[in-house]
């Protein structure tokens, strides 16, 4: 039987630490802020100028919606292990009863706990306030919370697996800010992927990175109802399977590194 308390205890600990930032939190929320007013004048200059598919109204929705799924499931993965394999202390880490990912993972969960309230959530309140959003309701607000762990699953396991890199480079921070660059990108987080053209669109379609966004927002904005959700599911589902093997074998291969430099 599995013993919760521990990982409970690892996510309740994390959430504490992440309230002991709450600059960084108002901070974050601002330039979220400035990012969306920065993006509807642009957006709005395109609307005067000619037509956008939707409207300008579903494009402020889904830059919203994409800034709340953003922080309430992007993560930092890379720097809670960078720092520990820079001052030595990962090996404590396989001294826990509970697996290096097990732990990592539920520190994270602590971490996204934090964010959804005091960053996400904000986030939404002041699209609807100053936007005039509608937020999603009843089983579409359930879809969207499910879709969004999911999609915090996924950033997780793809974050988890470029974190192994740490131990050959010794830096985390450069391979944090490509995997964040890629990420927000591909994902739908700076503009609306449903403006992209056929070709390009193929091409995001194949990479798992619209799972981690898109799908979410996807469902925020209305776009994806009955059936649209299950098939976002599946593909969330499908990509975490895939990013779960990767993280694996990105991790055997950090443990064989670390047995040689340990002796």
């Amino acid at each position: 039987m599995i013993n919760w308390k521990k990982y409970y205890a690892v996510a309740r600990n994390a959430f504490k630490q992440a309230t002991a930032y709450r600059l960084d939190a108002l901070t974050t929320f601002l330039s979220s802020v400035v990012f969306l007013i920065l993006y509807f004048a642009v957006w709005s200059a395109i609307d005067a100028s000619g037509e956008i598919e939707g409207g300008l109204q579903q494009v402020m929705t889904y830059l919203v919606a994409g800034q709340v799924v953003s922080n309430a499931a992007f993560l930092h993965t890379e720097q809670f292990i960078g720092y520990r394999v820079r001052k030595g202390t990962i090996v404590n880490e396989l001294k826990r009863p509970l697996s290096l990912m097990s732990h990592v993972y539920f520190h994270e969960i602590g971490w996204v706990a934090f964010n959804s309230l005091a960053k996400a959530l904000p986030i939404a309140l002041f699209g609807v306030l100053l936007f005039d959003i509608a937020l999603p309701t009843g089983l579409s607000l359930v879809a969207f919370i499910i879709s969004t762990f999911l999609a915090f699953n996924l950033v997780f396991l793809l974050a988890y697996s470029s974190a192994m890199l740490v131990f050959w480079t010794k830096v985390d921070w450069s391979i944090r800010m490509t995997r964040n660059t890629v990420q927000d990108l591909f994902s739908g987080v700076l503009f609306p992927l449903y403006l992209l053209p056929p070709a390009l669109a193929d091409i995001f379609n194949v990479l798992p990175f619209r799972a981690m966004a898109d799908a979410p927002i996807q469902i925020f904005t209305g776009q994806a109802s009955g059936q649209a959700i299950i098939s976002i599911f599946a593909l969330q589902i499908f990509w975490i399977v895939i990013l779960f093997i990767l993280a694996h074998l990105m991790w055997r291969k950090a443990k064989q590194k670390l047995t040689v430099q340990g002796g």
